[in-house]
C-alpha cells in the first residue's frame, strides 16, 4: 500500500533527521565520549525510532499501523524515559550513586510491567480508525477499569520516571554554579517538557484534552526539547564537537522549527479552506435539492443519502446496506464535516455532514482519501523543501560557514597549538573584521607581547645562569682557597711543633761541639816544643793554598805517598789522602826535618788530627747555627702568641730570620740587597710581623724572574716611625688588579698555588700595629712601603 502522508509525517520525518544525525554524529566519537555520556546514544536512537514509529503512523492510512503504535512506540518511549533518567544522574558529574542504583532497578521493573499491560490490553481493544489523530489505532477508551489502566499504564510509568529525573536534576541545579549551573537548567528545562507532554497524554487518554492540540504541542514541543537536549549536550566539556557541526545543528533544528511552523499555518489554512470547499458542495447540493432536482450535481460528494425517505440521491461507491445502518445510527452534524469510518477499508473513511431540505434530513459523505492525496502533495512538497534547503545549506556552508567562521576559527586554533607547542612567531591571518578577526589581531599581538616577554626572560635567566655560574665558580675557588689555608694553618701548626722537636737536638749537638772544642784545650800540653811550632807553621802555611790541576795532582800524590812510605810512617797512603784533603800536597825541605825522628812525625800526625778535628767541628757549628737560625725563625712565623701580649721587637732581627729561613730560594738565582740604617725597636707581636716580612719577601722572590732576580730589603728608622721597603724587579702587578691585591681571596696564582690571603693578612697585621702599607708596581719594579710607629712614639 502506496503512503498517504499527513502533516505529521512532515514533523516526525524531520524528527527523524535530527536525532539520526545527533545519534551518527555521537557515534562516530564514542570513543571520545566519557562513559557517562555514552549513555546519550541510547536516548537518541530511542527518540530516533520513537520518530519513525510515529513517521509510519502517520504515513499510512492502514489497519497495521496500530500494531507499530502499540509495540513500538509506547515500549521506545519508555526506553527513552529511562535512559534519560539514567543519564541525568551523570550529568556534569556521577551523584548520588545509591539513588542511582534504586532508582535505575524500579525504572526498569515499571516499564516492564507497563509494557506488558499495555501490550496485553491491545488484543481486548478493537482496532479503528481515530478520526482525530487519523490513522488506526487500537481503541483509545474503554468501559473496563483493567483495559483503561492499561492504556494509561505507559503515560503513567513515563510521568513517575520523569518525575524522578527532574529530583535528580533539581538538586544537581541547586548544587551546581556558573556554567554547570546554567546547562542543568537547559537539561531540566526539556526533561520537564517531557513530563508535560506525557502527563498531556493522560489527560487525552481520559477525554480531558483534544487530541488534534495535543499532536500540536507534542510535535513542536518535541523539536524544541530536541534542540535543546543537542545544543545543552554539545556545550559540555567532556563531549568533544565542532564549530561546524554545532553550526549545521543550530542550522537544521532552527531550519526545521521554522518549517515547522509554516507547515501548521499551512495545514490549518489548508484545513479550513477544505472544510469551506466542502461546506460549499454541501450548500450546493442543498440548494439544488431545494431547486426540486432530485439527482444533484456533485463535485467532492461520493454519497448522497436521503435518511426521511432511506434513499440514495448520489451513490457514486454502492454504498451498502450495513453502510446504511451505520449512517442511521450515527449522531447527526449539521455545522460542521465529521470524519468517520464506514468499514475497515480505508475507502470507507468520509467527511460527513447532515442538512434539510424540503423538509428532508439528508447525509452527504465526501471521501477521506481524496483529501488526503491533496494533504499529501503538499506534505511532500514540505519535505522537498527541507531537504533541498538542507542540501542548499550544506551547499553553502562552505560560503556561509567555513569561510567567514571555520576556516578562521581552525587558523586561529592552529596557531593557538603551534603557540602550545613553543613556536611564538607563528601569526594567525585576519581575513575579516568582525569578532573572529578582532579575536585574531588579539592573539597576533598577544603572541607579539609572550614572544618580546620571553626574550626578556631568557636574557635574564641567561644572565642569572651567567651570575651563578660565576658565583658558584667564586665559591668553589672560595672554598679550595679555604681549604688551602687549612691545610697552611695545619701545616703551620705542624712546623711549630716540629721546630721545637727539632730545638732539643740542636742544642744538644752545640752543647758536644763546645765540650769536644774544651776538651781540645785542656789536653794541649802547657809547653809547646820545637816541632810543635814548626809542624803548626807547616800545617797553617798550607791552610789556605789552593788546589792544583788534576793532572799534576796524581802526581804529586804519588811523590808525597813515597815521601812518607821513606820515612817509614806506618799509613802513608791514608795519611796523603787526609794531606791532600786540606791542600798539602808537598812537604818543603824546610819541614823535612820533622819525619827525620819518631817524636817530629808524631808530632805532626797530632797536630794534623787536631786541624781536621778542629775543622770538622767548625763545619757542625755552622750548620747547627744555620739550622737554630730557621727553627727559630719558623717557629716564630707558625706560632701565634696571645694578641694582648705585645713586646718590644727588633725589626731587624725579625727580618733576619726571616732571610734565614728563606736563603735557599734566593742564593741560587736571586740577589737580594739587604740593608739597614739603624735598629728600630717597635711595640707589637714578633709572630705577625715574622708573617708579613715572611708573605712580602716570598711574594718578592717569586716574581722576580728566574735569572737576574733582585730583591732590595731596606730598614730605617725615622723620627717616630720605621720604614721599610721590600722591591723586585719583576714583571709587576697591573692596573686594573693592583686596588684588588689586598682583597681576601683574590690571587692572580693557579689553583693550589696560592689562597688569596696573604697580603690580606698582611694589611690587616700592619693596620693592628697602627701601621699602613702602600704599594707601587710597574713593569720591572714592585715596591711594598711600610711604616709602623716607633715604641718610643
Amino acid at each position: 500500500m502506496a503512503p498517504l502522508l499527513n502533516l505529521y509525517s512532515f514533523f516526525y520525518f524531520g524528527l527523524c533527521l535530527v536525532s539520526g544525525i545527533a545519534f551518527v554524529y555521537f557515534m562516530s566519537r564514542k570513543d571520545d565520549l566519557t562513559p557517562t555520556f555514552r549513555g546519550l546514544l541510547i536516548p537518541l536512537f530511542c527518540l530516533f525510532f520513537w520518530s519513525v514509529a510515529w513517521s509510519i503512523c502517520n504515513s499510512f492510512v492502514a489497519p497495521w499501523t496500530a500494531y507499530v503504535f502499540v509495540f513500538l512506540k509506547n515500549p521506545v518511549i519508555l526506553i527513552l524515559g529511562v535512559s534519560a533518567s539514567h543519564l541525568a544522574f551523570g550529568f556534569q558529574e556521577n551523584s548520588f550513586p545509591r539513588w542511582k542504583d534504586w532508582s535505575f532497578r524500579i525504572h526498569i521493573l515499571l516499564a516492564a510491567l507497563a509494557i506488558l499491560a499495555n501490550g496485553t490490553g491491545f488484543f481486548f481493544r478493537e482496532i479503528r480508525f481515530d478520526p482525530k489523530m487519523e490513522f488506526y489505532v487500537p481503541e483509545q477508551n474503554s468501559p473496563d477499569l483493567i483495559i483503561q489502566l492499561s492504556i494509561l499504564s505507559v503515560a503513567g510509568v513515563l510521568c513517575l520516571v520523569l518525575g524522578n529525573t527532574i529530583l535528580v536534576l533539581a538538586a544537581k541545579f541547586v548544587h551546581f554554579t556558573g556554567a554547570q549551573k546554567r546547562n542543568t537548567g537547559g537539561f531540566l528545562l526539556a526533561i520537564l517538557g517531557i513530563l508535560s507532554m506525557a502527563f498531556a497524554d493522560i489527560l487525552v487518554d481520559l477525554n480531558y484534552f483534544s487530541k488534534p492540540t495535543f499532536l500540536f504541542l507534542l510535535t513542536n514541543l518535541t523539536i524544541i526539547i530536541m534542540t535543546i537536549l543537542v545544543l545543552v549536550s554539545l556545550n559540555q566539556e567532556t563531549i568533544p564537537s565542532t564549530v561546524g557541526f554545532k553550526i549545521m545543528t543550530f542550522n537544521l533544528t532552527v531550519l526545521y522549527l521554522i518549517l515547522s511552523i509554516v507547515a501548521n499555518f499551512l495545514f490549518n489554512r489548508f484545513r479550513i479552506d477544505f472544510q469551506n470547499e466542502m461546506s460549499r458542495e454541501k450548500h450546493s447540493i442543498k440548494t439544488q435539492l431545494e431547486l426540486g432536482s432530485h439527482y444533484p450535481f456533485v463535485y467532492l460528494s461520493d454519497l448522497v443519502f436521503d435518511i426521511h425517505n432511506q434513499s440514495f440521491r448520489i451513490n457514486k461507491i454502492n454504498f451498502t446496506e450495513e453502510g446504511i445502518k451505520q449512517i442511521q445510527k450515527r449522531p447527526p452534524t449539521f455545522e460542521t464535516f465529521k470524519l468517520e469510518s464506514f468499514s475497515t477499508d480505508p475507502n470507507g473513511i468520509y467527511w460527513t455532514s447532515d442538512f434539510f431540505a424540503k423538509n428532508h434530513h439528508f447525509v452527504v459523505a465526501i471521501p477521506y482519501i481524496e483529501y488526503r492525496n491533496t494533504v499529501h502533495q503538499t506534505v511532500v512538497w514540505l519535505i522537498v523543501t527541507l531537504l533541498f534547503s538542507l542540501f542548499t545549506i550544506f551547499m553553502l556552508y562552505p560560503v556561509l560557514h567555513k569561510t567567514s567562521i571555520v576556516y578562521p576559527l581552525t587558523r586561529l586554533l592552529a596557531g593557538i597549538r603551534r603557540m602550545h607547542s613553543g613556536d611564538l612567531f607563528v601569526t594567525v591571518k585576519v581575513s575579516s573584521r568582525d569578532e573572529i578577526g578582532e579575536l585574531s589581531n588579539s592573539f597576533n599581538e598577544m603572541i607579539s607581547i609572550v614572544r618580546d616577554a620571553r626574550l626578556q626572560l631568557e636574557q635574564k635567566i641567561e644572565e642569572r645562569t651567567e651570575s651563578l655560574n660565576q658565583t658558584i665558580l667564586e665559591l668553589k675557588e672560595t672554598q679550595e682557597q679555604l681549604l688551602q689555608a687549612e691545610r697552611m694553618s695545619t701545616l703551620g701548626k705542624i712546623a711549630a711543633s716540629v721546630a721545637h722537636e727539632i730545638n732539643n737536638p740542636l742544642a744538644a749537638i752545640k752543647g758536644s761541639i763546645q765540650f769536644i772544642k774544651d776538651g781540645q784545650s785542656n789536653v794541649m800540653s802547657p809547653k809547646k816544643s820545637e816541632h810543635d811550632f814548626l809542624a803548626e807553621k807547616f800545617i797553617a802555611e798550607f791552610k789556605n793554598q789552593k788546589r792544583s790541576e788534576v793532572t799534576s795532582r796524581f802526581k804529586r800524590k804519588k811523590e808525597l805517598i813515597a815521601f812518607f812510605k821513606s820515612t817509614s810512617i806506618p799509613d802513608p797512603i791514608s795519611l796523603a789522602d787526609t794531606c791532600f784533603d786540606f791542600n798539602i800536597e808537598a812537604v818543603p825541605e824546610k819541614y823535612q826535618i820533622l819525619f827525620d825522628t819518631e817524636e817530629g812525625r808524631n808530632v805532626f800526625q797530632s797536630q794534623l788530627n787536631d786541624f781536621v778535628i778542629g775543622f770538622h767541628l767548625g763545619i757542625i757549628e755552622t750548620a747547627v747555627e744555620r739550622a737554630s737560625k730557621i727553627v727559630f725563625a719558623l717557629k716564630h712565623h707558625s706560632y701565634s702568641g696571645p694578641k694582648e701580649s705585645q713586646k718590644l721587637l727588633s725589626l731587624k732581627e725579625g727580618i733576619d730570620s726571616v732571610l734565614s729561613m728563606y736563603s735557599t730560594s734566593w742564593k741560587q738565582n736571586i740577589e737580594i740587597d739587604w740593608k739597614v740604617s739603624g735598629d728600630p725597636v717597635i711595640l707589637g707581636h714578633a709572630d705577625e710581623l715574622v708573617q708579613v716580612w715572611t708573605n712580602l719577601i716570598y711574594n718578592s722572590i717569586q716574581a722576580c724572574p728566574k735569572e737576574g732576580g733582585k730583591i732590595r730589603i731596606f730598614l730605617q728608622e725615622e723620627v717616630n716611625e720605621a720604614r721599610i721597603t721590600i722591591e723586585d724587579n719583576g714583571k709587576g702587578i697591573s692596573e686594573d688588579i693592583l686596588p684588588r691585591i689586598f682583597e681576601p681571596f683574590f690571587t692572580t696564582k693557579e689553583l693550589g698555588m696560592g689562597t688569596g690571603l696573604g697580603l690580606s693578612i698582611v694589611q690587616k697585621i700592619i693596620q693592628n700595629h697602627n701601621g699602613s702599607i702602600q704599594v707601587e708596581s710597574q713593569p720591572g719594579k714592585t715596591l711594598f712601603s711600610i711604616r709602623i710607629p716607633l715604641a718610643k712614639s
